[in-house]
């Protein structure tokens, strides 16, 4: 008799066992998964501004550049045959940090991206590039469109915050891929600092000033 209660016993006590395995697996499996969702989440999303990251970004452009260059996309279809980016740099930031502390700054960041992001088209994207640095691309805008954007929320932006924006535009041509898009908006911003921030200046701009001191 004995021995049967010390048999039912263990019986018992490796199913509780075997029930607290499972519980503890299916909590770690919650977890994992929670972690995941997050990882990803992190992979499109910049944490603190809540724009997209540079990587998801680039790898839309890339797919965007692609279909548009593509006369059987869907996006031709609809009628997007161009691009432009518009690089956005935050006046005197560094100053800001300097003065006032990083969470100030994160403040300043934070708010500038939601500006951005309530004044563009659902098809238009918002990125964190780096730093102070935010990109946006402007599906189906060429560069008189972009230029017309870029000022709108340069206005906004002073307007609604206590900072300016220099911006450089970058319009879409034939042969020309995401990253020199990239590059000639960068090039444009900077033209745009050094005339004296607050404004908008086009990667053709800078173009023909090049051209005119070469003569």
């Amino acid at each position: 008799m004995e021995s049967l209660e010390r048999v039912e016993k263990n019986e018992i006590s490796e199913a509780e066992t075997l029930r607290q395995r499972v519980e503890t697996l299916e909590a770690e499996n919650a977890g994992l998964k929670i972690e995941n969702v997050k990882l990803k989440e992190d992979l499109i999303h910049d944490s603190l501004t809540g724009l997209k990251t540079r990587k998801y970004f680039a790898e839309e452009a890339e797919d965007n550049l692609s279909a548009i260059t593509n006369p059987e996309s869907e996006k031709r279809e609809e009628g997007f045959h161009n691009v432009s980016y518009l690089f956005c740099d935050i006046d005197h930031f560094k100053k800001i940090n300097d003065k006032f502390g990083h969470d100030a700054g994160d403040a300043v960041l934070k708010k500038v991206a939601k500006i951005l992001e309530e004044n563009v088209r659902e098809s238009d994207t918002v990125c964190r590039w780096g730093g102070e640095e935010m990109v946006i691309s402007l599906l189906g805008a060429d560069e008189k469109e972009a230029v017309e954007k870029a000022e709108e929320l340069r206005k906004k932006i002073e307007e609604g915050t206590d900072v300016s924006l220099s911006i450089g535009v970058s319009a879409f041509e034939e042969e020309t891929n995401f990253d020199e898009l990239i590059n000639r908006g960068d090039r444009a911003m900077y033209a745009a600092k050094e005339e004296g921030r607050n404004r908008v200046k086009t990667y053709s701009e800078v173009l023909e000033k090049e051209e005119m001191k070469g003569k």
